[in-house]
């Protein structure tokens, strides 16, 4: 059986009840979850299950696995309440939405780059792309600015999924394939910094976070 993925329908679900399905070394599984899993380069959720630790959430095989801080008291049929850590969600959630948008405008700054990777949790995004020179520290002062300007205007974002499950995001000019969790407007953001690094030969990283 999988998980319903309540994240899914709700990227601001908080708390929520379901039952365990299995127990094992690995963690928990249960019959829904509001946990997000670790997947398209953004971390997992924690949070608490009946007040225990939830450390980290996982995709193993066709599993979502909540990973304990400690070996829970917890057996298959246990109806469990699940609370997310929303303080830490919410930050990767303006992060992930925040890089949306700072991407759009870096192409727009040094055309088009291929990206090779990326990860968002709760204190940066970070993205890799082919890029052969350093990135221009002047030029990429203006796409923090582009971004933050944009991010201030209050745009929407809209998800909608197709026919074959895929998720569609996007926001005002900005469009691309994105099944991780969101803010529903730009508003909610506030500013951003980027920062360029260069994690090797023939790549730039730029990492966006919080301004002070």
């Amino acid at each position: 059986m999988k998980t319903v993925k309540l994240y899914d329908r709700d990227h601001y679900l908080r708390e929520f009840e379901a039952e365990v399905v299995a127990v094992d070394a690995c963690g928990v599984e249960l019959d829904r979850t509001a946990f997000y899993a670790e997947a398209g380069g953004q971390a997992g959720d924690s949070g608490a299950l009946n007040g225990l630790r939830v450390v980290d959430t996982q995709i193993m095989g066709d599993r979502i696995v909540h990973v304990m801080e400690d070996s829970p008291a917890l057996r298959p049929g246990d109806l469990v309440v699940g609370v997310i850590d929303w303080d830490r969600r919410y930050r990767i959630m303006r992060l992930h939405t925040a890089s949306h948008i700072m991407e759009y405008f870096l192409w727009k700054r040094y055309g088009y780059m291929e990206r090779t990777g990326s990860y968002v949790d709760d204190k940066k995004d970070r993205a890799d792309y082919v890029h052969e020179d350093r990135l221009d520290p002047d030029t990429l002062k203006k796409v923090e600015s582009d971004t933050n300007e944009f991010l201030a205007e209050g745009h929407p974002v809209r998800i909608e999924v197709d026919d074959e499950g895929m998720r569609h995001w996007s926001c005002g000019p900005v469009e691309m394939l994105c099944a991780g969790t969101h803010v529903r407007n730009t508003s909610e953001i506030g500013a951003v910094k980027l920062k360029r690094r260069n994690p090797g030969r023939g790549e730039e990283r730029v990492e966006t976070s919080q301004a002070e």
